[in-house]
Formats: structure tokens, C-alpha cells, sequence
């Protein structure tokens, strides 16, 4: 009696253990609970009742598998992921159990013998559990990866272990190590085969990523052709406007001048105040004028740019710190004026930006190679000035100076690149 109890408890525990162990190789929830519960219910009473009468190897083995690959089979419909998985998890507990009993006692099939060695095999099966979860990772499509070489390991090695049962050559001792060793191997070839699905994952990963890159490419060249278009007709209705204005102003219809007034208004896009056609660079410009727009009186613009040119992310690192500078200290004067004029030209980038300033504010400071610099009389000195630093780097790398100077309450940044010395050099 005593006996049997210890069996019916670690066997429910067992195969509470093989629920846990299919959750942990499939990472899936079945929905359906009362199904999880009814199947592993009839597993249980079926294998204790038939392990309790025959204590029989084989009558064992087969009802074992049976019931793990019932359970597994409530996770997936892929016949190979069911047997490879399937075939692991037994391997997993004959391991424990021939490590369990007969590292103390000598074992004949048919045997009965004490059940307290169950309790040690159960506590084996949950530590394998338990280094499982740690090693195993989840991945996508994991049914795909399964091959006949990978699910036959687990199942030979189950056959290796019964037949050294069956086997007189070998001792129990024996047997208890190879059953460790087989168990150790396959949690070696568990952990590869974690590290094979993690690759693969990170390959498919990675060229669905290129292949959305490369669909987000072909929509932006889309919309910019779109763009294109749409700003080409902008330019052209532009020239049909004034025509249709002065032969509305030559016949004096009143109506057909109001008319087109409002289209003109209705074409204009207020947020576009450069459009030079060179995008990275006009956006930087429109970003930084609309904000010089509503916090500025007289803002005066000029710019003259190709629509490619290269080495634009200096470029905007330099207009924006020379923009946010000049709109910064336009703010605090009472005219709040600003101008700036860009134009390439022969290979020649031509910056001029002039603003107004409070002239108590700023302090001259002459270098050791006869340069000025501009120091800010702000408390935070270490917070200011930083900009214009960064702009005179940025001359000097494409072979360019910088000439800052003041006239009354102007203040004036001059700077020169010159584009084509950098691109021949490259």
C-alpha cells in the first residue's frame, strides 16, 4: 500500500512534468483546458494501473510514448515536430529513471521494487525541466526545422537504453552512466539546436527586414516622383496664372481676376518658404524659417542650390546651428531681422546669414593665429558659442573660412566652401 501511493503521487507529478516539458519545447497554450485536463487524466490512470500490474519495460515504453505524444499533439499538427519532441521528453525521463534506480538496486524486468527511487527520479526530471527552460528559446516558424537526422538522436538513444536492460553484458551501474551520458548529449544537442533555430530566426529576420527596406524605397521613389510632378506643375500653372491675370487685367474682368487670386492662394503651400528643389537641405531651411517666420518681423531668403549635391548632412549640422544662433538673438532685439542667402556656384558654397543682436551681449576675442572670436556675456557662457565652433570645424574640412562681423546692431556670418576640392579628393 505504501508502495502505491508513492507511485500514484510521483506519477501524477511525472506527468504534470511532461504537460510542463511540451509547453516549454512548443511555447504555445492549448485553449481548450478541459481537453488538457481529460487527456493527461486518462494517461495517468492508464499508466499507473499498467505499470502497477505488469511492471513490465516494454508495456511501459509504449504506453509512455503513446500518452507523451497524445499530449504534445494538443500543441501541434506537425507530425515530425510531435515524434522529435516527443521522443526527447521520454528520452528525458528514461534517462532519469535509469539513473534513478539503478544506481541502487539490480534491476530484472518484471521486478517490483521500492518506489522511494520514483521520488528521485522525479526531482531529476524537474531539474532537466527546469535547465530546459533556461536553455531553450522560442522561435518563429520552429516546425520547419525539424530533419529525420535530429529526430532520430533522441529515439536511438532510447532504443540504446533498452537494449542495455535487455542486455546481461553490462552492469547496472553501467547503465546508469550511459543513461547519464545519452541525457547530457542530448541536452548538448538541445542547446545547438536552440543556437541552429536562433540563427535561422536572425537569417529570415534580417531579409524580411531588407525586403520591407526595399518596399519602403520603392514607395518613397514613388512619392517623389509624385512630388516632382506635382512641384513641375505648381511651376508651370504659376506662368498660366500670370497669363490668364494679364489678359484679365487687359479686358478689365474683375471677377476673373478675384477668381484666380483665390486659386493662386489656394496652390501656394504657406509651409514651403525655400524650394530649391535639393530636399534634405529644403527641409532643414523650411523647418528652421517657419520658426524665424512667427517669432521674427523681416525675414528676407535667398537660396540657389541644385537639387542634388552632396555631403548634405554637414550641411544641414551647419545651416541649422547658424540658423538657430541667428533666429535666438533676432528674438531678444526690437527689429527681429534676419536674411540669408545660400547659392553654390562653380563649385563654390556661399552662406551669408545676418541678424539682428542686443550688441551688450557679445564680447570680441582675439586668438593666437589673429582670429576673432565672439564670447556671449551670458552667465551660462559654457552653454553658448558651442554653434559657431562647429560651423568653423565643419569650413575647414571642405578647405573653407569663415568670416564673422558686426555694423551697428548686425550681426553677420560669412562662410565659404569650396564642394568640388572635397568631391575630387574623395
Amino acid at each position: 500500500m505504501y508502495d502505491l501511493m508513492i507511485c500514484a503521487t510521483t506519477n501524477f507529478l511525472r506527468i504534470y512534468l511532461i504537460y510542463r516539458f511540451a509547453k516549454v519545447f512548443l511555447g504555445k497554450t492549448v485553449q481548450e483546458r478541459g481537453k488538457v485536463i481529460f487527456v493527461c487524466a486518462c494517461f495517468y490512470v492508464i499508466n499507473t494501473a499498467l505499470f502497477w500490474i505488469f511492471h513490465t519495460v516494454w508495456i511501459n515504453i509504449v504506453c509512455n510514448l503513446i500518452g507523451v505524444s497524445v499530449i504534445v499533439g494538443l500543441y501541434t499538427m506537425s507530425i515530425k515536430t510531435n515524434i522529435f519532441v516527443s521522443g526527447t521528453i521520454y528520452l528525458i525521463n528514461m534517462g532519469c529513471d535509469a539513473a534513478g534506480t539503478l544506481l541502487f538496486i539490480r534491476y530484472e524486468d518484471g521486478q517490483k521494487f521500492n518506489q522511494i527511487y520514483e521520488v528521485v527520479s522525479v526531482f531529476m526530471i524537474l531539474a532537466c525541466l527546469l535547465l530546459a527552460g533556461k536553455i531553450i528559446t522560442i522561435h518563429k516558424n520552429v516546425e520547419r526545422t525539424q530533419n529525420v537526422s535530429l529526430i532520430l538522436v533522441p529515439l536511438c538513444s532510447i532504443v540504446v537504453i533498452c537494449l542495455l536492460i535487455y542486455l546481461d553484458s553490462c552492469e547496472e551501474v553501467g547503465i546508469a552512466v550511459v543513461a547519464l551520458g545519452l541525457l547530457v548529449i542530448n541536452f548538448f544537442m538541445l542547446y545547438l539546436y536552440n543556437q541552429l533555430l536562433r540563427s535561422i530566426s536572425q537569417k529570415y529576420e534580417t531579409e524580411m527586414l531588407k525586403n520591407q527596406v526595399q518596399i519602403y524605397a520603392n514607395q518613397l521613389d514613388v512619392i517623389l516622383q509624385s512630388e516632382e510632378k506635382v512641384k513641375a506643375l505648381r511651376h508651370d500653372m504659376k506662368h498660366h496664372m500670370n497669363e490668364l491675370k494679364l489678359l484679365a487685367n487687359k479686358y478689365g474682368a474683375v471677377e476673373i481676376q478675384d477668381y484666380i487670386d483665390r486659386m493662386e492662394y489656394f496652390i501656394h503651400n504657406p509651409k514651403e518658404i525655400v524650394s530649391s528643389g535639393n530636399v534634405e537641405i529644403d527641409s532643414v531651411l523650411n523647418y528652421m524659417l517657419q520658426k524665424a517666420k512667427a517669432e521674427l518681423g523681416t525675414v528676407s531668403v535667398k537660396v540657389i542650390l541644385p537639387e542634388e549635391i552632396k555631403h548634405s548632412f554637414d550641411l544641414n549640422i551647419l545651416i541649422g546651428n547658424l540658423l538657430e544662433n541667428a533666429i535666438e538673438a533676432a528674438r531678444m532685439t526690437d527689429t527681429k531681422y534676419l536674411n540669408v542667402y545660400i547659392a553654390l556656384q562653380k563649385g563654390v558654397l556661399k552662406i551669408q546669414i545676418d541678424n539682428s543682436f542686443v550688441t551688450g551681449i557679445i564680447s570680441e576675442k582675439e586668438e593666437r593665429d589673429g582670429s576673432k572670436i565672439f564670447l556671449t556675456t551670458k552667465k551660462r557662457k559654457e552653454q553658448h558659442g558651442i554653434g559657431l565652433k562647429s560651423v568653423k570645424k565643419i569650413a575647414e574640412s571642405y578647405n573653407g573660412n569663415m568670416d564673422i562681423q558686426t555694423k551697428g546692431d548686425i550681426f553677420s556670418v560669412k562662410l565659404m566652401l569650396y564642394m568640388s576640392r572635397v568631391e575630387n579628393a574623395i
